[in-house]
């Protein structure tokens, strides 16, 4: 669906949180949003918001481009009440965003009492209502006999179990397979989808332990809660699609193709043949993505870069892969590479190559392999280490993929770090055990490495370092003599 002026949302929870943003994010393309809340003090104030966001855009429309409905979402009449507001105000439904939600405020183990007020009340607003919510707005596109978008709130603990909250947990994953059912809607033009983030700097993300929080990666930012909501909106091929959103693994699609694959039914006639999870799955890739291009030659990367959105080409080539990158790996090279320093030739002949990929390393799945690449299959974690790993989507030929167990952030440093180091002492050094190997520069990624990987063969470790910070965590990785070169002298500082 292509958001413009015009289209209209209902969003119930928008009072505050997720909900407020999406609300600002539509009326930011203005969109005319309904504004359901219980709040009516903070409701209110939101459907002020949109208003003044929807004045961009809009003139004299001799209605309210926000309306605020106060409703308790539990209550199957005011939920009933709101949409017949939304369709008197607007006389359509473009959009319905379900994201009001709450947290058990007992300890499931600890409640005496018959859960209305507790855990009852938790599933009824979390679970209950959005299966209404939900109800009433295919009932209302039906009706209008339009195409519509209907985004539920569910969250990472609908994916995991969340085990300091498991009515929590039990009601959002109840959300997530809720939605996964109603792909079928979309033989209506109705799609139906899951958004789950994992923790946002919400009211409820603050009650959370900033440790636990931390550990997991620190909170979502909500800009990209709202990206992935928008995503799910505009994206026509999207339907019972549930998108997972973390820190530590950025925006994805849950389950893979592969997982998935494992549960489809399909019919006897479909089942004698072989399942091939190697075509490319254009119908769940997007026509476009972006990337970051130099476009100028300068060591200051920021002047010399710029984001771009280029199509996705489809089909890729026989022996290519396309990978969905998920991390990038940021290096002191990418300021000699948008310089021009790691090419040969005059300014004039190295403008002409402009503009190119920047990036050099990045982690991710692999989104489709072309018609002759048979070792490599679609939903493989893997690993690239070539141009152009700043984009979304990346084309290579299937030799420069590097499969690996998980596409976890870690698996970046390994890229060009960690093979210097392993290459450096196995290979150039022939390392043996019981020796003792000196790292120089012991502090930086590839010394870190080094030390490590020399520590493990059974060397003593000598490293250099400048600084007091360093040379604690050098100590803490297990060297055996720290030389800190700026208050020691490297060649007497250690005499065997």
């Amino acid at each position: 669906m292509e958001l413009k002026p015009g289209l209209s949302a209902l969003v119930s929870g928008a009072a505050s949180g997720i909900g407020k943003a999406l609300s600002l994010a539509l009326a930011g393309k203005g969109v005319f949003v309904t504004v359901v809340d219980f709040s009516e003090e903070r409701g209110k104030e939101v459907a002020s918001l949109v208003e003044k966001e929807n004045s961009k855009f809009h003139g004299n429309l001799g209605f309210p481009s926000a309306i605020f409905v106060k409703c308790d979402v539990t209550n199957t009449r005011d939920i009933t009440l709101a949409f017949e507001k939304h369709l008197a105000t607007y006389g359509g439904l473009d959009i319905c965003i379900n994201s009001a939600g709450i947290s058990n405020p007992v300890p499931f183990q600890k409640d005496e009492t018959d859960g209305t007020k507790t855990w009852r009340h938790t599933i009824n607003v979390n679970l209950i209502a959005v299966v209404d919510c939900t109800r009433l707005a295919i009932k209302t596109m039906q009706a209008l006999q339009k195409p519509g978008v209907i985004i539920n709130l569910g969250s990472a603990a609908g994916l995991y179990p969340a085990y300091v909250d498991p009515i929590y947990s039990g009601s959002k994953a109840g959300v997530v397979m809720f939605t996964r059912s109603l792909a079928p809607y979309k033989r209506q033009g109705i799609r139906v989808n899951v958004l789950c983030p994992e923790f946002v700097q919400t009211e409820m993300g603050e009650k959370l332990g900033h440790r636990f929080i931390s550990l997991m990666g620190g909170f979502v930012p909500m800009e990209m809660v709202v990206k992935g909501a928008l995503e799910l909106i505009m994206d026509k091929s999207r339907a019972g699609s549930c998108l997972w959103i973390t820190n530590r693994r950025g925006m994805e699609y849950w389950p893979t193709p592969i997982e998935e694959a494992k549960y489809l039914l399909r019919s006897s006639a479909s089942s004698r043949k072989k399942i091939s999870l190697q075509a490319p799955l254009s119908t769940q890739l997007p026509p476009s993505f972006e990337k970051v291009v130099v476009h100028t030659l300068s060591h200051h990367f920021r002047d010399a870069t710029h984001i771009v959105r280029v199509p996705l080409k489809l089909p890729i080539e026989s022996d290519h892969v396309l990978l969905k990158i998920i991390y990038a790996g940021v290096n002191a090279s990418d300021v000699n590479f948008s310089s021009g320093r790691y090419f040969q030739g005059s300014n004039k002949d190295l403008s002409s190559l402009l503009p190119f990929d920047a990036g050099f390393e990045a982690v991710g799945i692999i989104a489709a392999v072309g018609d002759s690449v048979s070792d490599l299959k679609v939903g493989t974690p893997a690993a690239v280490m070539t141009y152009g790993g700043y984009a979304e989507f990346i084309t290579v030929p299937s030799k420069h993929i590097l499969p690996i167990g998980r596409p976890d952030p870690e698996v970046i440093a390994m890229l060009t770090s960690g093979l210097t180091a392993s290459i450096a002492l196995d290979k150039a050094g022939q390392m043996e055990s019981r020796k003792v190997v000196l790292v120089t520069a012991a502090a930086g990624g590839t010394g870190q490495f080094a030390v490590q990987l020399a520590k493990l063969a059974g060397n003593k470790v000598v490293a250099t370092c400048g600084g007091k910070e360093k040379a604690r965590l050098l100590k803490e990785l297990g060297v055996d003599r720290v030389i800190d070169y700026k208050i020691e002298d490297i060649k007497t500082g250690y005499s065997g």
